[in-house]
Parts: C-alpha cells; sequence; structure tokens
C-alpha cells in the first residue's frame, strides 16, 4: 500500500467524521450514479440494489461522505483513486463519514462509493460528498462507454462471499458485491453496469418456495425502480445496456426443484420481453457456479433455443466454472476465489462476444 493510501486509509479508521467546508450535493453535474435510483422529496438519491454506487473526481485534501441507513446496517465499499481502501458500515441517519484526508491538493483524485450489501437489508440514501475549503469539482476521467446490466440471486449480490467456511450463517459484513463474478467481469471490461439482483429470487419459483411458483419472482419485480411492488416503476431508459446477462434458477431448482416445463416457459418469457425492451443488446444466460446439474444446465440450453427461434444469435449460453475447487462462502455459496475466476472467464467471454479489448484486464483480481 503506497504512503498517499496508507494516509487515507488511517484516515478513514481513526477519524470517522470531520468537518467539510464545500459540500458537493447530489444534483451536482460532477456527481456520476450507477444502479438503479429514486430522488427523495428532501433531495437525497435513494440506492437498494448491490453495486449501486456513486462517483466524484475533484482536486482537493480531505473528501467525506453525506449518507443515510433506512434500515438495518448497510455496507459500502470505498475506492480512491481506483484502488479499494475499505469497506465501512453506514449507521442510521445523518452520518457523515471521512473517506480520506491528507491527500495531494493538487492533483486529481477520484473517490467510488459501492453498495456492497444488498436490498433485503434496506436502502441507503445519499445526501452528497463533504470537501475542504477550496477543493474544486472535476468532470469524470475517461467515462466508460460499454455498458452491463446483471440480473440474479445471492451469487451476484455476494451473499457470504467473505465467509472462509461454508456451514456459517450468513451476517451481511461478509456480503460484498466487489467481490462477487458480475462486479470482477465490469471492471476487468472498463464497463458502467447496472444490477438487479436480490438473494432467494427465482424466474418464478424462489427458494424453497412452491412449485407453482411464487408471486414475487424476478419477472414481476423488474419493472420497479427496486424489489417491492409499491416501489415506482423504473424508467428503463435511464440505463441501456449492450448486454445482459442472466445468472437465475439456482432457487427455481432448490429445494424439491421447480415444475421444469413451468421454469422453462417462464424463463423463455422473460427473454424475449428483455429482448423486445432492448431491441440492440445481447443477452446471455448464464449457468453455474453453484449449481451445474444437468437437469438445470438442460433446461437453460432449452431456454437459448427456444429463444433464439425469435431473438437469434443475440442470445447465447455461458457455463461458468462450477465451485469445489475454490472453497465455498457462507451457506454453500461461492467464495471470493471462485468468484475471481468466474468473472475473469465472463470477461473474456463477453469481450470475444462484444468485441471489446479487455482494457481494464489488470483490475479483475480487485
Amino acid at each position: 500500500m503506497s504512503n498517499r493510501l496508507l494516509v487515507c486509509f488511517i484516515s478513514l479508521c481513526l477519524l470517522p467524521m470531520l468537518r467539510a467546508d464545500t459540500v458537493v450535493e447530489p444534483d451536482h453535474g460532477h456527481v456520476r450514479y450507477s444502479g438503479r435510483r429514486q430522488t427523495t422529496e428532501e433531495g437525497g438519491v435513494r440506492f437498494a440494489y448491490s453495486g449501486a454506487r456513486v462517483r466524484l473526481a475533484f482536486k482537493g485534501s480531505r473528501v467525506a461522505l453525506r449518507m443515510d441507513d433506512l434500515h438495518k446496517g448497510n455496507w459500502v465499499n470505498v475506492f480512491l483513486d481506483g484502488e479499494r481502501t475499505d469497506k465501512i458500515l453506514i449507521k442510521g441517519k445523518g452520518g457523515s463519514y471521512t473517506l480520506a484526508a491528507g491527500l495531494d491538493p493538487d492533483r486529481l483524485h477520484t473517490v467510488e462509493v459501492v453498495k456492497a450489501t444488498e436490498g433485503f437489508l434496506g436502502s441507503l440514501v445519499f445526501h452528497g460528498f463533504g470537501l475542504n475549503e477550496g477543493a474544486e469539482t472535476r468532470p469524470w476521467p475517461d467515462p466508460e462507454t460499454r455498458r452491463i446490466e446483471f440480473i440474479g440471486d445471492s451469487i451476484t449480490c455476494g451473499y457470504g462471499i467473505e465467509a472462509d467456511t461454508p456451514d456459517t450463517p450468513f451476517v451481511p459484513e461478509e456480503e460484498n458485491f466487489c467481490d462477487t463474478f458480475a462486479w470482477r467481469a465490469a471492471r476487468a471490461l472498463d464497463a458502467d453496469y447496472q444490477v438487479v439482483a436480490r438473494s432467494g429470487i427465482g424466474i418464478y419459483r424462489n427458494y424453497d418456495g412452491p412449485r407453482e411458483g411464487n408471486a414475487k419472482n424476478m419477472r414481476t419485480v423488474y419493472d420497479q425502480t427496486f424489489f417491492n411492488h409499491e416501489d415506482p416503476e423504473w424508467d428503463h431508459a435511464r440505463f441501456v445496456p449492450e448486454v445482459i446477462c442472466i445468472n437465475l434458477g439456482t432457487n427455481d431448482f432448490s429445494t424439491d426443484g421447480p415444475d421444469v416445463e413451468t421454469f422453462v416457459e417462464a424463463y423463455v418469457s422473460f427473454v424475449k420481453r428483455l429482448g423486445a425492451l432492448r431491441p440492440e443488446a445481447k443477452i446471455v444466460v448464464l449457468a453455474g457456479p453453484l449449481n451445474d446439474k444437468p437437469a438445470y444446465v438442460g433446461s437453460l440450453e432449452r431456454v437459448v433455443e427456444r429463444t433464439r427461434e425469435t431473438l437469434g444469435e443475440r442470445v447465447s449460453l455461458f457455463r461458468m466454472t462450477p465451485q469445489g475447487n475454490h472453497g465455498f462462502g457462507a451457506h454453500w455459496h461461492p467464495s471470493r476465489a471462485q468468484a475471481k475466476v468466474n468473472g475473469r472467464e465472463l470477461a473474456v467471454y463477453l469481450s470475444d462476444l462484444m468485441d471489446w479489448e479487455l482494457e481494464g484486464a489488470g483490475r479483475a483480481s480487485e
């Protein structure tokens, strides 16, 4: 760790609050967002899904985060100048968290705050960044031009990914989107992204749900800003992906399993819906890594075959390396080492599929 980042890390750990003389409001033109979000009546920006992020470029010596947690205690990852520094817990409302201090005020810095935990733990509301007096914001350098949407379940959220053994219970502090295959693939491809994922959700049957299915499945919540029916409808024009990666079905095939024909029909209808909604996007159906059984993979192969009848080569299947050789996270979920393997292989696959150079290949191991 460089001396500069060490200073920042110490600042984050030992100086939880510092007065910020200049407030960069959420609607400032230099603040950049990724992920589904909603502006609150007070002017804050609410996030719920994993991986939602806010970024700022600036020249200054200090940066703080003004953020509320609305529910149970969510964690965020902090990146300074492109390097991960720490993960911090957002506690309640009205908090101000110093992310870095002692920076060189004459050089351009970037700060990136990424939601590590998922929506069932509640929402965060961003109220702005705080900078030292005399600091100045700048446009984000080299903004991404590639766009990926990830639709999934606990594997995409990073459920229990920081746990060291599979028999440990889930705790929020061991969930981290920034260790998942999705984050690593997007980082390696230097792509902006949007995540729509929740632990336990399926195409038609959620974890341990009835064979006839659950009403609140991915097909029924996808059009909401977040995953509750009472949430406002999402404006799909706000993020237009070039490729959509879907990793669903593990929960449909959980416990006693699904009615396979119902599963296939539901998945086909969802892919066709996405194909009509995003007529220029390619769609990748992902298999694994938690389930690699023939019944599951064979069903996905049928989905791709069926949807290609109308969407053609826009739809493809990619089988991620199954877990087993790289340890496990909580409840037998993918470990960080497993996600590193899957993130890299997906990045290579998407690079070939989309004709995208792996410009950020070194980032895949972050």
